[in-house]
């Protein structure tokens, strides 16, 4: 048997799957995924060959196409081929590159379930490892980047991982395999053609064997973060309650916590520089905020809580003896809803989740607080500003912004910080009030988790 058949035959068992089993297969057409076929073909498996014509190169990218699906053909197994738009991909905010790659991974994922294979192989060998390592190194400051592709990832296998490109394609020489070759690949300008033509060779000529030292290098961190992961893991479990709302003290005093905020943050598709000045809010005021796509992380009292940009509901609803039945409205904070009602029997029933408002305080607006909105709170002379109602309520910043109110209509004077302080005005007497219309509103606050 072919040493390189061998190689593959090895890294399929340590990556446990077994002989004969379906395997949906990444298809360019180029050399490396045109052996990787022919290889796993010879080792008996089903194949499903996925090719992507990302529309990049026109009639080439078309005749790559041609070219793959000939080959399943000719080889009787199954084809199926995405097409995408490089226009649409470019404008991505991962770039045509980093798009690219998520929707071919994607796609194949779900030809996974269509044909109910076990794996996606892949044909990434050891030159691919060393030109990711460099790119990851170059554009990052996260040092698990320089972990480089793994030989199973998930359902992703990669099993000529540990195989160079010039002996995949001087066996493909040597069987009179064909293949389609890629002028883009020649290019320089894309980093990594510049780095596989120019920096590679480079450095194998100052110390040959380079490649094979970085891909052990790249091993090596892998297996580094696989000991630590645990360790962040608990760190992230003592640092973060409820989710997305992470301890200072636990931030400042355990650095492993820290890491473990940004490790989450990079999973969340936060960059490197954005996860990292977050460390700034630890010693900034309350309030402050890091910002980053549709992310931030904001610098509460006693706790970063990473949330999204939500857009503020500035809708008002209007409340009144007029409507039949009952009402509702839903906000990230919670649901208010309210009856018609006589006035309750008892004020034991009634608290910051429930207030009563009778005929003559309506009709109302129930609305999101503005800065600078004041309230008489119940059994207080003076009034109070709804910020420091929600200060003192310890309300995290990011639910403060949706915070309701609800407003007579009659002179905007304000009775009720939904879910916080009832307003003198709103003061009842059940003797007075009794069998006096009214609206009874609840607010059900959501649940943290």
């Amino acid at each position: 048997m072919n040493v390189l058949l061998q190689e593959v035959q090895r890294e399929l068992r340590a990556c446990e799957v077994p002989s004969g089993a379906k395997l949906v297969v990444g298809a360019s057409g180029g050399c490396d995924s045109t052996v990787l076929l022919h290889l796993l073909q010879e080792l008996g498996h089903s194949l499903v060959v996925a090719h992507v014509n990302h529309s990049a190169r026109g009639a080439e990218s078309d005749a790559d196409e041609r070219f793959v699906r000939d080959w399943a053909k000719q080889h009787d197994a199954a084809f199926e081929c995405l097409t995408l738009e490089a226009e649409v991909l470019s404008s991505s905010n991962q770039g045509f590159q980093g798009e690219a790659r998520k929707q071919r991974l994607s796609w194949m994922t779900s030809l996974c379930e269509t044909h109910q294979a076990l794996a996606i192989a892949l044909g990434h060998h050891a030159d691919d490892q060393a030109e990711t390592w460099f790119l990851h190194a170059l554009r990052s400051a996260d040092p698990w980047s320089i972990m480089g592709m793994s030989a199973q990832e998930g359902r992703v296998v990669r099993p000529m991982l540990h195989l160079n490109r010039s002996d995949i394609r001087a066996l493909a020489e040597a069987r009179g395999w064909r293949w389609q070759e890629d002028a883009s690949n020649a290019s320089s300008k894309y980093l990594r053609n510049r780095i596989r033509h120019e920096l590679l060779p480079l450095l194998e000529d100052i110390k040959p064997g380079s490649i094979a030292h970085i891909q052990r290098l790249a091993g090596r961190a892998r297996d580094l973060h696989g000991l630590l992961t645990p360790v962040l893991e608990e760190a992230r479990a003592n640092a973060e309650h409820p989710v997305g709302s992470w301890s200072l003290r636990a931030l400042t005093q355990n650095p492993l916590a820290f890491e473990a905020l940004k490790r989450s943050l990079k999973d969340q598709g936060w960059s490197d520089a954005s996860a990292q000045r977050v460390h700034t809010l630890l010693d900034a005021e309350v309030g402050q905020e890091v910002q980053h796509g549709s992310k931030r992380v904001i610098r509460d009292r006693h706790a970063l809580t990473v949330a999204s940009f939500k857009e503020t509901s500035q809708a008002e609803v209007r409340i009144d003896l007029e409507q039949a039945g009952q009402g509702h409205v839903t906000t990230p904070t919670g649901t208010c809803t309210w009856t018609i009602s006589r006035c309750p029997e008892t004020t034991s029933e009634l608290h910051t989740q429930r207030a009563w408002i009778p005929a003559h305080c309506l009709p109302a607006t129930l609305r999101v607080w503005n800065h600078g909105d004041k309230i008489q709170p119940l059994g207080m002379g003076g009034h109070t500003k709804v910020s420091d109602v929600l200060t003192q309520a310890k309300v995290p910043r990011v639910s403060r912004e949706q915070a309701l109110v609800l407003e007579r209509l009659s002179d905007g004077c304000l009775l009720w910080v939904v879910g916080h302080k009832l307003a003198e005005q709103a003061r009842i007497n059940v003797t007075t009030f009794a069998d006096v219309p009214g609206v009874d509103i609840t607010c059900t606050p959501v649940q943290q988790t």
